[in-house]
């Protein structure tokens, strides 16, 4: 009986650290993504649109519990935040008659306050009967799926010392389709 008792004491108390070196680990992030600092985007669709509210919501599903909201400010939270800003987007209603839609994001990822790692993935789509704000969501849900992977790698580096260096849009065979 004892040495059950002294079994389960020690696997409580080697589970215990575990546990709070795992909870340690989420990343908190804001439910909005913003714009990038002067940077006008597409207003309208800012305005009429959820995608910068559903790519942060589907962040945290994809992330599988690494990602958690929260409505504080990213400076004061302790421990590693992400910050998601709309780098550059187009969208038009018109579905595919009005061109590609797509966006680019920049994910600052930091660690109590020091910037660690930096992913900047582009998504677009052109679908003949899809409006503006649909065609966002889709891109949001793709942009989230990129995001949460790369959190999942752990492959971060800081990438753009330059707040407002140029954005590069690649050919199209190098963006990968949206399902």
């Amino acid at each position: 009986m004892n040495r059950v008792l002294m079994r389960v004491w020690m696997a409580l108390a080697l589970a215990t650290p575990l546990a709070s070196a795992v909870a340690g680990d989420v990343i908190r992030t804001s439910p909005t993504i913003t714009l990038r600092d002067g940077y006008a985007g597409y207003p309208e669709f800012m305005k009429e649109c959820e995608w910068a509210e559903e790519l942060p919501a589907h962040l945290v599903e994809y992330s599988k519990g690494l990602v958690e909201l929260t409505d504080q400010d990213l400076d004061t939270v302790p421990g590693r935040t992400l910050r998601i800003r709309i780098m550059h987007m187009r969208s038009a209603e018109g579905g595919g008659f009005s061109g590609p839609k797509w966006a680019v994001i920049r994910a600052d990822l930091f660690e109590d306050g020091k910037l660690i790692g930096q992913f900047q993935p582009y998504r677009r789509t052109m679908t003949m009967f899809r409006g503006g704000c649909s065609s966002l969501s889709k891109i949001s849900d793709a942009l989230a799926a990129d995001t949460a992977a790369w959190l999942r790698r752990g492959d971060f580096r800081v990438q753009f010392q330059d707040e407002q260096n140029t954005i590069e849009i690649g050919p199209d065979e190098d963006v990968p389709p949206i399902q």
